[in-house]
């Protein structure tokens, strides 16, 4: 029984697409390069840059510039032979993204409901701005709390005439 559970897995199993396979392949982007190719010096800075704003599939939180690793270089080398043929710097994002998803780009995009990630901290910030100044508002206007005896609701009680007669008396 096992045994024919290797052999169905195995003729099921599919090889993982790695970072280096993914590099590997021929240059298909849709659409043509939007104008002639850069100049080499134009072409490696975009190519730099790009590199700077894309994230390194094996070190996660490193740039594709900054790493070392070979998915990194390779990468890297991916998107020096895309602006080197004239390829704009959306459609190389966009190339990357196709492939890896979203997360490859080291700044996410602003849509959907990112924007609540991005504001929400200041909104919190604001609400509690504003109830602090609402309680400190409140508290400026009540009264100070004055014994009852001063205001002559109540009679004072023996501790408080006898304490104001000591006072009196010095």
């Amino acid at each position: 029984m096992t045994l024919l559970l290797l052999i169905l897995g195995s003729a099921f199993a599919q090889e993982p697409v790695t970072a280096a396979a993914a590099v590997d392949e021929p240059v298909l982007i849709e659409g043509m390069p939007p104008g002639p190719p850069p100049s080499s010096e134009d072409a490696e800075r975009l190519a730099l840059r790009l590199g700077g704003e894309l994230r390194c599939p094996v070190c996660q939180g490193m740039s594709v510039k900054d790493s070392t690793s070979p998915a990194a270089v390779n990468m890297l080398n991916r998107i020096r032979e895309l602006v080197q043929v004239g390829y704009s710097e959306g459609q190389v994002k966009d190339y990357f993204v196709d492939r890896y998803g979203e997360w490859v780009l080291l700044e996410p995009t602003s849509r959907g409901f990112n924007w609540i990630v991005w504001l929400g901290p200041a909104l919190f910030l604001g609400l509690g701005g504003a109830f602090v100044y609402a309680t400190v508002v409140q508290w400026s206007k009540e009264e100070d709390d004055a014994l009852p005896s001063d205001t002559g609701a109540q009679p004072k009680d023996r501790y408080e005439e006898r304490l104001l007669a000591e006072l009196e008396d010095e």
